[in-house]
């Protein structure tokens, strides 16, 4: 599944943050708690600035940034930096992702001149999941390694062989998506409808080009189980239902 890594939610530094950590790694409390052996590698502060922790103290990674996502071995962390003049609420109209490595501390581009944003790792973290409207008019997802080579769109791209692939949505707002469990390629993100949302499954080879993709419905707050079926809500007759689907890769 996806992780999500940040400590705060309001306020600068010194402020309450979410905390983003190395999956399947124990939470830690508040930043002066935090110890080596826990793993939580970064946080996101109200303002959006992006922090490392590295022993014990709070370095600044970016005055501005999307929310982070942790690489599978918890060793690196890519993110889409935004203009230091940006300000939550604003439309993104210029994002470039970049990496940071807890080992070295370094900074290393892998973007740049777009819109890119809401960088996820692929559960084998040989490639990133992104997106962008700007790079072909279209909001859609793409692919680059994390030494910025192998960037390509896998999704809305005309393909005779697959029509039905022709147009995938991108998720509504900057609601992300969540890889399936056991390493599995799969992800499932939510989608804008005239009416509320939709839940949205797409599936990868083993290159992350889209194998698959179709929608479960109107649904909210979707979410993988340990079993490998998609929990979500639904109103039905004016009543919250939650709903489970098994799905195939």
């Amino acid at each position: 599944m996806a992780s999500t890594l940040a400590l705060s939610a309001c306020g600068g530094a010194e402020q309450d943050a979410a905390p983003v950590q190395a999956p399947g790694v124990e939470k830690a409390g508040a930043p002066d708690e935090v110890v080596a052996e826990r793993r939580i590698i970064v946080y996101l502060t109200g303002n959006q600035s992006l922090y490392a922790l590295k022993e014990g103290r709070s370095v600044l990674i970016a005055e501005r940034s999307g929310t982070p996502s942790v690489s599978p071995d918890g060793r690196e962390v890519v993110f889409a930096k935004l203009p230091d003049s940006w300000n939550k609420g604003d439309p993104v109209t210029r994002a470039d992702l970049h990496v940071y490595s807890m080992r070295t501390g370094k900074l290393s581009p892998l973007t740049s001149g777009h819109d890119d944003q809401s960088p996820s790792w692929s559960p084998d973290g040989k490639s990133i999941l992104f997106q962008s409207k700007a790079r072909s008019g279209v909001s859609s997802f793409w692919r680059v390694k994390p030494n910025g080579k192998g960037l390509k769109q896998v999704t809305n791209v005309s393909s005779p062989q697959s029509p039905a692939l022709s147009v995938v949505p991108t998720p509504m707002g900057d609601t992300g998506v969540e890889w399936g469990p056991q390493e599995r390629r799969i992800i499932v993100y939510l989608t804008a409808q005239p009416s509320g949302s939709a839940v949205q499954v797409v599936s990868f080879d083993r290159d992350l080009d889209v194998t698959n993709a179709y929608s479960l419905g109107e649904g909210t707050s979707p979410r993988w189980t340990e079993q490998g079926t998609i929990v979500f809500l639904r109103e039905v007759k004016g009543q919250l239902t939650e709903v489970e689907v098994s799905v195939d890769d």
